[in-house]
């Protein structure tokens, strides 16, 4: 995928791990999205509306690029945005958003979206290879019994020790040196694809790469877990509440 936004922000590139449960006041908050990834255009808007169709208005799912959260947008009337692209927010000449409408949970995604969003983060995760590699030099325990690396699927204690044992030897200097120092750990990029898409989700007890739902988006089983994400990808601060424009959750 061409980045086609070459003085795209920054990411804070710490990873913090933080409980579920944990949230920052809203004057603490920075959650600001300025960039989203398009991931589905929807002509007719959602799946489940049963209005009649002329009632109906275009609406897109988004991926926020600040901090990993789906979006419901509208399209400026007439303009359909392709997928995978990046496209800003919040502006006053924006090219295909014309405001966003909501932040939405993971099972209110489109069938499309659900499809395009593993390849839209894997585009993501190689595109911000140092920050997700520094995952993997900067590991921390989250517990006496559980380190960060143990989030990802397939993980287990050996291979974590290899993986902690070659960053004590120097900083992974991107996935090709991670691959090649940790022969064990054949595709990072996917597991830490996975690992988002579980945080989306929602339910985690630990938030690393994504924002938790809100307090609105909660399943009424997950009583009072709620979180938001802190620093960008890897942030495990709580979720929080709405703005306007350049949108707030």
């Amino acid at each position: 995928m061409t980045d086609e936004t070459p003085n795209r922000p920054r990411a804070d590139p710490t990873f913090e791990h933080k409980r579920h449960g944990d949230r920052k006041p809203d004057s603490a908050r920075d959650d600001r999205e300025e960039w989203v990834w398009v991931l589905d255009y929807l002509p007719y808007g959602r799946e489940t509306d049963n209005r009649p169709v002329y009632q109906k208005k275009p609406l897109i799912h988004a991926l926020g690029d600040n901090k990993l959260i789906l979006m419901e947008l509208i399209p400026i009337e007439g303009k359909i945005p392709p997928l995978h692209i990046k496209t800003h927010i919040g502006g006053k000449d924006e090219e295909y958003v014309e405001r966003v409408k909501s932040r939405i949970p993971y099972d209110d995604l489109s069938h499309g979206a659900k499809l395009e969003l593993p390849l839209v983060l894997e585009d993501y995760v190689v595109a911000n290879e140092d920050r997700f590699v520094q995952f993997f030099s900067e590991a921390k325990p989250l517990s006496m019994r559980q380190n960060s690396l143990e989030l990802l699927p397939g993980v287990g204690k050996k291979l974590m020790l290899d993986v902690l044992e070659e960053s004590k030897k120097g900083p992974f200097e991107g996935f090709a040196d991670l691959k090649a120092r940790v022969p064990a750990l054949h595709n990072p990029e996917k597991l830490i694809v996975q690992r988002v898409i579980e945080e989306m989700k929602g339910g985690q007890k630990y938030y690393v790469f994504a924002a938790p739902p809100s307090r609105s988006m909660m399943n009424p089983e997950e009583g009072g877990h709620q979180g938001g994400s802190g620093s960008r990808h890897g942030g495990g601060n709580r979720s929080g509440g709405r703005g306007s424009g350049r949108r707030e959750f």
